[in-house]
This record gives structure tokens, sequence and C-alpha cells, in this order.
């Protein structure tokens, strides 16, 4: 009986829609096209033991980040009572590491012989790589959920409420801040600082991009990415979570209902900006800017000019990861575990690898292998063929 209730219902649903009286969801995932060649095999795999939970912070229901980092042959990632050390090759654990908080928001950040991470409670732990010893904390009370940027001289972190924050390496105490006005209405997301030619180059929520002198916290200059499009609070967001690129005497910055715009480093002029809405990182790929727009469109840009050069539309709505590039190349996932490959000088597809991970949300490229991490946590490698 159960099985004739459930079949008339689909020919009633199928009826419905055939008649338009029940409406497809217009951002539904595209589905993909199978025709491509599988590029990659998986060499090894580590699930999951404790899956990623959502923590309270003043109310509100915050997800961790969780992204790991690869320095050497190791990658560390954030387990359930330890910063581990996973081997690149064999994907063995190697050692553990100490934290200070199990509630960890971040994922970690490694560099200069140190781990850098941040918890709950909005504190901010660098330790030792070494030996795990605690080198220094710092209560910020605030959150941060994006990657910090560790040199010799500085710790660099941005928090959630739009504060960007220079610690001294040594001995944790804040060399400079800078705060930016937060906006009324904002996507909970954080951008994370970029070094480049002494410059902090820094975007926030208020979709300002800023130039920072790395040393001692001198601004030189901030701007707008783009102009407001609307009146509304919700058409009004423009928050910029993604990095900005520098290279030559040039900075590109990219963000939510705005634009991709051109600046030059050192007096901030605007030379281009061109439509764009994004919320995940921007690419430099030789004379090309490279984004993935909000509906999951890749699309390259002319670095000079900004003119289209070429729009690939067959993932729309597949909530794509972050963009890699190995050679000519381009590598990224998708919300079913998928892993695709494009030419990157025409946007073509060329190849398509399924997984058993689920939405992939971070990918990383080390000497011709791919690292994949998921929504659950779980961690995969692949080698390509």
């Amino acid at each position: 009986m159960k099985n004739i209730l459930k079949l008339f219902s689909i020919i009633f649903l199928t009826g419905c829609q055939t008649l338009g009286l029940v409406n497809e969801d217009p951002r539904a995932p595209i589905a993909l096209n199978g025709d491509y060649d599988e590029f990659a095999s998986q060499a090894w795999s580590r699930e999951v033991v404790t899956p990623i939970i959502t923590y309270q912070f003043f109310g509100d229901n915050i997800q961790p980040s969780n992204f790991f980092d690869i320095s050497g042959s190791g990658i560390y990632m954030v387990g359930e009572e330890a910063v581990e050390m996973i081997n690149i090759d064999s994907g063995d654990l190697m050692t553990s590491l100490n934290i200070e908080n199990e509630k960890v928001m971040s994922g970690v950040t490694v560099g200069y012989n140190t781990y850098l991470y941040s918890d709950i409670e909005g504190k901010l732990y660098l330790h030792n790589l070494n030996n795990g010893d605690l080198k220094w904390k710092n209560d910020l009370k605030d959150l941060v959920i994006s990657q910090a940027l560790i040199t010799p001289l500085h710790v660099y972190v941005q928090t959630s409420s739009d504060v960007l924050y220079a610690f001294d390496f040594q001995t944790g105490e804040i060399a400079w801040s800078k705060n930016a006005q937060a906006p009324l209405l904002s996507i909970r997301g954080t951008s994370n600082p970029v070094f480049y030619e002494g410059l902090i180059f820094a975007t926030f929520s208020n979709g300002r991009l800023a130039a920072i002198r790395a040393e001692d916290g001198i601004q030189l200059w901030e701007k707008p990415i783009s102009r407001i499009k609307g009146s509304t609070e919700l058409e009004k967001l423009m928050d910029a979570d993604s990095p900005a690129v520098a290279f030559d005497e040039f900075v590109y910055a990219a963000n939510y209902n705005g634009s991709l715009t051109r600046f030059n480093i050192r007096s901030g002029e605007k030379l281009f900006s061109v439509d764009l809405s994004t919320t995940k990182p921007i690419k430099q790929f030789r004379d090309m800017i490279l984004a993935v727009n909000v509906d999951d469109e890749i699309i390259a840009f002319d670095a000079l000019n900004g003119t289209e050069k070429w729009r690939n539309s067959s993932f729309k709505f597949r909530k794509l990861s972050e963009l890699i590039f190995i050679g000519n190349n381009i590598y990224f996932g998708d919300l079913e575990g998928y892993l695709h490959k494009l030419n990157a000088q025409t946007g073509e597809t060329i190849g398509q690898q399924a997984t058993e991970l689920e939405e992939i949300v971070q990918i990383e490229a080390r000497s011709g292998r791919l690292i994949a991490q998921d929504s659950s946590g779980s961690l995969s490698a692949f080698d390509l063929n």
C-alpha cells in the first residue's frame, strides 16, 4: 500500500510540474555532465572521528572553520584533543601537538616553526611547532574564523567584527590594530590579511580595501571596492570576504554584490571596476584574475583591463570550493564531493572525478597531489593521473 501511495505521489507531482503548478527551485544545483574522463586516484583517506559541531557565541550559532594548513611534508589539522600532523605521502598520523581549548573555532595556521589557532572564547594561541609548548596567548574576546598571517616579526589576524590586529611574534603583545566601521547587516564571513611589498592589504565587511604599513600600522589609503547598488539594508550588503591579490604595482579586490576592482598599490587609485558578486577568494593566473561568483560560475577577467576572457557556467549552484592551480589546469570540488579539472586558458572542462567525500570545503595542491577536506572534516589525498 505504501509503495502504491509513493508511486501515486510521484505521478501527481510530475503532473503538477508539467502543468506549471509546482515551481522548480531556480537555484537547484545543475546536473553534471558525466562524459568527462577521470583524472585522479585516491592515495589515502582519513575519516573524521569527531564530527564538526556548532558552538554558541553570544547567542549566535557558529560553526568552526577547521581549515588545515600544509608545511613541508606535514598536513596540520585540528583533531579531537590536539593539532594533528599527518604525513602528506602516507596519510599516517605522525605526531599530536597540544591545544589549550578543545573548542577550536578556527583551523590551524602554520609558519616560522609555530602553529596558531583561536577558540570559541575569543582567545588566540601560538605554540612552538617542535614540542607543542605554548609560546603566548591573547584574549581578544572576538571570533577569528579566517586564516592568520605569520611573519618573522608579526602575526596578523582579522576578527569577525572587522578588527585587524598585528601581534608581536615573540611576545604576543598588540603592536597595532585597525578597526573598520562595520555595516548594520553583514554576511558572517571574514577575509584574511595579505602581505606584499611591506604592506598589509585587508578587505572588510563594509566593502572597503585598506593598505597598511606592516611595520607600524600606518594606513596609506582605504578605498571602497564597489558602489552601493540599492536602498535596502539587504541590497547594501557588500562584504569583502575574498583576500586581496597583489602583484607588480597593482592590487585586486572583490566583494559580494559588488565588483572586481584594480587599484594602484601606492596611491589607491582605482584603475578599473567590473561587476562581480563573490564571497570566495579570487586568484591570479598569468595575465588573468579568476573568480567564482555567487551563482558558482567561474569567470576569467583580463588583469589589465577587466574584460571577461571566458566564463564556465557548467557548475551553477554546486557550492564550489576555492580554485587551485597545477600547471595550466584549475582544480576544485563541489557539494557532492566531486573534483573537477578545467583548462585555465580556455575555461573548458576537461576532467571529472567522483570521490567518497561529502561537500568539499577546502582543497590544496602539493607536489602534483590534491589534498581535499569535506564538510564533516574527513581528509583525502589524490594522485593525478
